[in-house]
């Protein structure tokens, strides 16, 4: 038997939905016609694919596996068809990536930005995430690319080092007898220990969590304590003293996304465009 190109569909947008009534609402489907669908997916694998929750679904290992492969299957078909639309000459399509605050906000959509207004018909879902959570977006399939500042080295996932992060120290100029507090995003952001670590420095001081970035640049800036910035997005702002250690500490900026025996155009020229970032 064949994985049949609908059902590959149907499976792909109750994944995306994430609910069986919401799939086959979008999709003008009886549920019990959808459920038909992904039923004979089941039995061509001989696997269960997804498991229901109470307002959720989830995916077995055989349907992380269905769903990289259906992706495939339809984009090398929607790339083909494009090929032969003589009105069709943008690349078009949705690619969902997902990063950190610092590098997301501040080099990846700036540098993706004149791409996509050239290109009406391409959609990028930007979302900024904690470190820690972004490799599980990649496995779930919530995320086709991820950017993280270390090689996680995922089963079946390919990496592509696109730039560096040099951080430094800040301090406020205007209040110079701030507290010795650094800030930090959550309690699980290693930036400042990595930093001192990797200075051979042992300093004592208290932790203060800011959740995000651009907070931490404020709480600096309004005497709340001090930060281990990334420099590009300090070095230019004239309230900070910057604190800039003779071994320069520096992270690799690693794309990340799944291995697949096809790359469509707008993946190509998405992983082109950032790999000069």
């Amino acid at each position: 038997m064949d994985l049949k190109y609908d059902d590959l569909q149907t499976f792909l947008k109750v994944f995306e939905a994430g609910t069986f009534t919401k799939a086959a609402g979008e999709l003008g489907l009886s549920q019990s016609a959808l459920s038909q669908k992904v039923a004979r997916l089941e039995d061509v694998l001989q696997a269960t694919l997804l498991i229901r929750h109470p307002r959720s679904l989830s995916l077995t290992a055989t349907g992380e596996k269905l769903l990289l492969h259906a992706k495939q299957a339809i984009q090398m078909q929607s790339d083909f068809l494009q090929d032969y639309n003589q009105y069709q000459s943008e690349l078009n399509g949705v690619l969902r990536i997902a990063g950190y605050s610092s590098v997301m906000d501040s080099i990846i959509i700036p540098k993706l930005a004149p791409f996509l207004r050239k290109n009406p018909g391409v959609k990028i879902e930007f979302s900024s995430y904690e470190m820690f959570e972004l490799p599980a977006l990649l496995k779930s399939n919530s995320a086709d690319f991820i950017l993280t500042d270390s090689s996680l080295k995922l089963p079946a996932t390919e990496e592509l080092k696109i730039g560096e992060e040099e951080y430094v120290e800040i301090r406020a100029k205007k209040y110079p007898k701030a507290p010795n507090t650094y800030l930090d995003h959550t309690s699980k952001d290693n930036a400042t220990a990595s930093y001192f670590q990797f200075i051979g420095k042992k300093p004592n001081y208290q932790r203060a969590y800011m959740g995000g970035v651009y907070s931490i640049i404020e709480g600096v800036a309004e005497g709340l304590g001090h930060a281990v910035m990334s420099k590009h997005l300090v070095e230019k702002d004239k309230r900070f003293e910057m604190s800039i250690p003779k071994k320069r500490f520096v992270r690799p900026l690693i794309l990340t996304y799944h291995t697949q025996n096809y790359y469509g155009p707008l993946q190509q020229e998405i992983q082109k465009l950032l790999s000069l970032a």
